[in-house]
């Protein structure tokens, strides 16, 4: 074998040894907003993506903390620009005050009760607090409250959805692991990001979008976990649904039933009826 040759095949070599870390090592995965991005224009990749990786379940856990402080910062961001340009309800409320505790009847409860005076303006500020959720002004009370739901509803609902929802594909024949269940349907819950609009002083976002957008990316998410048809795709999202909804009914019925039986007269009926049957 000639030199010349002997140098094309090293430079070959070279060329292949250089080209395998490029086919050996893949790009990296997309960022978790770029998912939420492509997961609101509704499109299946993302699932697919969440599906094949490494850690699902654990990926999941991240989607759905960024999707909550997203929306959390929203509604922080909202209540400072709400505070900044609602109108000022502090000094009509403080001249309602001052002239309700200079009118006599108010000075003869304060000598008929002590404890008046405490309770009487407990009770007007929360009316007031009351009155300003009513009209709908920004206060501590109402978005502290919001925040607080939309966590421990988003969470509870996350994670009870997938085990109903995998446990149900399993019994269709899926083989999913449930990480990957927990994994791809936290993308679902992308359309809570539409809540960011409530940065704007007064926006409100439709529940009722939201909720229909949900159903649609849980039905891709399910569908790419567990590669079923549509049909059972479609029963696996709504089963778990309308099992919460008899839980909850066998609940309120037992619970009304229960409540029933303790009134004195319900409970006497019973007894004679139960005594008759004997």
């Amino acid at each position: 074998m000639s030199y010349a040759s002997s140098e094309t095949l090293a430079d070959e070599d070279s060329l292949s040894r250089d080209s395998e870390p490029a086919q050996n090592h893949p790009a990296s995965a997309p960022g978790v907003l770029s998912l939420l991005w492509r997961t609101l224009l509704l499109g299946s990749e993302p699932y697919a993506i969440i599906r094949a990786g490494e850690k699902p379940g654990r990926r999941g856990f991240v989607i759905i903390l960024v999707i909550l402080g997203l929306v959390v910062l929203a509604q922080v961001i909202g209540f400072g620009l709400g505070e900044l340009t609602a109108p000022r309800l502090a000094p009509l409320q403080s001249l309602l005050y001052n002239a309700a505790v200079n009118l006599p009847w108010y000075a003869e409860q304060v000598q008929i009760n002590p404890t008046f005076a405490t309770q009487f303006q407990q009770g007007y500020i929360a009316g007031w607090e009351a009155l300003r959720i009513v009209l709908g002004y920004p206060t501590v009370i109402a978005t502290g409250g919001t925040i607080v739901l939309v966590i421990l509803a988003t969470l509870v609902n996350w994670f009870g959805f997938a085990v109903l929802a995998h446990w149900i594909g399993r019994w269709y024949g899926s083989q999913a692991r449930f990480g990957q269940t927990l994994g791809v349907l936290a993308l679902a819950y992308a359309p809570l990001l539409l809540r960011m609009i409530e940065i704007a002083p007064g926006a409100v976002a439709p529940t009722a979008l939201i909720f229909m957008l949900m159903l649609a990316t849980k039905f891709q998410a399910l569908k790419t976990v567990h590669g079923l048809g549509s049909i059972a795709t479609l029963f696996v999202l709504l089963a778990p649904y309308v099992i919460v909804l008899v839980v909850l009914a066998v609940a309120l019925l037992n619970g009304g039933a229960y409540g029933l039986a303790q009134h004195s007269t319900i409970n006497q009926a019973l007894q004679i009826q139960q005594f008759l049957n004997q």
